[in-house]
C-alpha cells in the first residue's frame, strides 16, 4: 500500500487552485454629464497555477456585462458575479482604517479610565458614609453607662473616626466632581474618533463580488485593470463672473461633481468629459406617416360620443414636470471627440455627499458695457455686458455667480458659447438709471370718450433718467401689438422712431438706442390704434 502511494506521488498532477482576495480601490474616474467610467488597477505577484482572483467590494448596481477586464501575467479563463446577500463582508483594513480604529481605541480607553476613576472616588465617598452610619449606630451596654473611661474612649473613637470619614467624603466628592468636569471632552473625542472610523470605512455595506478564474504559467508579477460604468454620477460647469472697472470680464470656471455610486473615490485621478456616451448612440428610426380622410359629420359624431373617455385618458397620460428644485487648474484636451478636463494630482469625492466643486481655469475677455431698459417690466435699467468668446474652447451651459467690482449682484444661467461667438450677460440693475412708463390716454371698446365698440386707442410715454455720474448707452425696448388678420387693423406711431422694428425677428418688439449724459432725461411717445369689424371681439 505504501509502495502504491509512493508511485502515485511521483505522477505529474496540476497545481492546486487557491483564492486570492484583491484590494483594488478606484484609481481613475472619467465623469460625463451623466454617468462615469471607473477604473480600478492593481499590481501583485501571482504564483504559477490556477487561481481565483476576487474583488469583494464592487458596487452592487454595476452591470456585470459592461465590465472591461485586462490582466497581464496570467490568462482569464472565466468570470462570475455574486451579490453577497448572505456572505459576511468586512470593511477593508486600509492604513486609513487601521489608524482611525487605533485612535478610537485610545479615545475609548481614556474615557473608560476616567469613568473608572470617577467610580473609585464615588466608592470611597460611599465607604466613608457607611463608616459614619456605622459609628452613629453604636450603642453601649447598660453596665458600661457608668464607666467614664469607656465612655471617653468611645467618644474619642466616634469623633476621630467620624472626622476622618467626613474628610474622606469631602475629598472623594471633590475628586469625582473634578474628574466629571473633563469627561465631556473625552466623550466628544470618542464621538469624533467614531466619525473618523466611519469615514474611513467603506460606504458599500452590501457589495457584490467579481471573481476571475485565471491561470498563470509561471511565478511573476501581474497587473489587473477593471473598468465599469456607474450611472449615479453627474457633473456640470459652474462659473464666477467678475466685472471689473467696467471694461474687463473675468470668468473663473469650475465643475460641480456629485456621485452616489456607493463607493468613495479616494485620491483618484479625475477627468471631466463633455461627451454623453450614455444618452444614446443612434439617430432613431422614422416610421411611415399614415394620413386618412373622413366625412366631417361622422368625425363630429365620433368626437361627441368619445369626448368623455378621451378626456379622462388624456388626463391620465399627463405627467407633471419634476420641480427644479480644492484648488487646482485642469487642462483642457481637444485632441479627441468632445472636450475633456484632466485635473492635476488626485481628488477625493465621497459618495452620497454634497456636490464637490473643483476649480478648472480662468478666462479674461474685453467687455462692452451698456444698459438695457424694459419699462413695461422694470423701473430701472440693467447692466449689459457684451463679449466674444476669444478662447479656443466652448463654454458649456451652467450656473454663473455674478460680481461687479467685487460685490455680489446675482446668479444667472450661462448658455452654450462656442469659440468666436458673441453673447450678452446681464449683471443686475443700475439703480441710477430710472425708467417710467406712463399711460396718458386709453380707450377700450365702448368705454371712454369714444363710444365705438370696435376701436381701441392708447397713448403712452416712456422716460429714462440718468442719475449716475457717468454717461450710459441704453437700449430701450417696448412692445406694440401686431396682427396677422386682414380685418384687424393696427396702426402705431412712435416719436422718436425706433432704431429697430422687430428685435430678434420678433414682430412688435421695438428698440431705441439712446445715449444719456449724467442728469439727462430722454422721452419717447407711442400712440396705438386698433380697429376691427362690428360684431367681432378683440382678444
Amino acid at each position: 500500500m505504501r509502495a502504491l502511494a509512493f508511485c502515485l506521488a511521483l505522477l505529474p498532477h496540476p497545481l492546486l487552485s487557491d483564492t486570492i482576495t484583491l484590494d483594488a480601490p478606484p484609481k481613475a474616474v472619467t465623469a460625463y454629464a451623466s454617468g462615469a467610467v471607473i477604473t480600478r488597477s492593481l499590481s501583485f505577484d501571482i504564483p504559477a497555477g490556477d487561481h481565483s482572483l476576487v474583488i469583494a467590494d464592487m458596487p452592487r448596481f454595476t452591470d456585470p456585462s459592461a465590465i472591461d477586464i485586462s490582466l497581464s501575467g496570467a490568462t482569464v479563463q472565466s468570470r462570475s458575479w455574486s451579490e453577497q446577500d448572505e456572505t459576511p463582508y468586512r470593511t477593508p483594513r486600509t492604513p486609513e482604517w487601521l489608524a482611525a480604529k487605533a485612535a478610537l481605541d485610545v479615545a475609548i480607553d481614556a474615557l473608560a479610565a476616567r469613568d473608572d476613576a470617577i467610580a473609585l472616588a464615588e466608592a470611597r465617598a460611599q465607604a466613608a458614609q457607611d463608616q459614619i452610619t456605622f459609628l452613629n449606630g453604636i450603642t453601649l451596654p447598660d453596665e458600661a453607662a457608668l464607666d467614664v473611661d469607656a465612655l471617653r474612649a468611645i467618644g474619642q473613637l466616634i469623633a476621630s473616626d467620624g472626622t476622618a470619614a467626613r474628610t474622606a467624603i469631602t475629598e472623594a466628592t471633590a475628586e469625582a466632581r473634578s474628574l466629571r468636569a473633563g469627561r465631556d471632552d473625552l466623550a466628544f473625542a470618542v464621538a469624533e474618533a467614531q466619525a473618523a472610523l466611519e469615514a474611513a470605512s467603506s460606504p458599500n455595506k452590501n457589495p457584490a463580488a467579481l471573481t476571475l478564474n485565471v491561470s498563470a504559467q509561471t511565478d511573476g508579477p501581474a497587473t489587473l485593470t477593471v473598468r465599469y460604468i456607474s450611472q449615479s454620477v453627474s457633473w456640470m460647469p459652474v462659473y464666477r463672473a467678475y466685472l471689473d472697472n467696467d471694461d474687463t470680464l473675468r470668468i473663473d470656471r469650475g465643475a460641480s461633481i456629485q456621485q452616489n455610486s456607493d463607493e468613495d473615490w479616494s485620491n483618484v485621478s479625475l477627468t471631466l468629459s463633455t461627451l454623453s456616451p450614455f444618452q444614446g448612440t443612434d439617430p432613431g428610426t422614422l416610421w411611415p406617416l399614415l394620413r386618412r380622410i373622413q366625412d366631417p359629420a361622422e368625425l363630429r359624431k365620433l368626437q361627441v360620443t368619445s369626448r368623455g373617455a378621451s378626456l379622462s385618458a388624456d388626463m391620465a397620460e399627463v405627467e407633471m414636470p419634476e420641480p427644479v428644485i480644492e484648488e487646482a487648474v485642469a487642462l483642457a484636451d481637444f485632441s479627441g471627440v468632445g472636450v475633456s478636463y484632466a485635473l492635476p494630482g488626485t481628488v477625493t469625492v465621497p459618495t452620497g455627499r454634497d456636490a464637490l466643486q473643483i476649480a478648472l481655469d480662468t478666462l479674461d475677455f474685453d467687455a462692452g458695457l451698456s444698459a438695457r431698459a424694459v419699462p413695461r417690466l422694470n423701473e430701472t435699467a440693467f447692466r449689459q455686458v457684451a463679449f466674444t468668446n476669444t478662447s479656443p474652447e466652448i463654454l458649456l451651459p451652467g450656473q454663473a455667480t455674478l460680481y461687479v467690482d467685487g460685490q455680489l449682484v446675482g446668479i444667472t444661467q450661462m448658455g452654450t458659447l462656442p469659440p468666436n461667438a458673441d453673447t450678452d450677460m446681464f449683471f443686475g440693475p443700475i439703480e441710477g438709471l430710472r425708467i417710467t412708463r406712463t399711460v396718458l390716454d386709453r380707450n377700450e371698446g365702448d368705454r371712454g370718450i369714444i363710444t365705438r365698440s370696435n376701436e381701441e386707442r392708447e397713448e403712452i410715454r416712456l422716460e429714462v433718467e440718468n442719475l449716475t455720474a457717468r454717461a450710459w448707452d441704453v437700449e430701450l425696448r417696448e412692445s406694440v401689438p401686431y396682427s396677422e388678420q386682414e380685418d384687424l387693423v393696427i396702426d402705431w406711431n412712435a416719436s422718436p422712431a425706433p432704431d429697430v422694428d422687430g428685435v430678434d425677428d420678433r414682430r412688435g418688439i421695438l428698440a431705441w438706442d439712446l445715449t444719456l449724459e449724467p442728469g439727462q432725461t430722454r422721452r419717447i411717445a407711442i400712440e396705438t390704434r386698433i380697429t376691427w369689424p362690428e360684431g367681432q371681439v378683440l382678444r
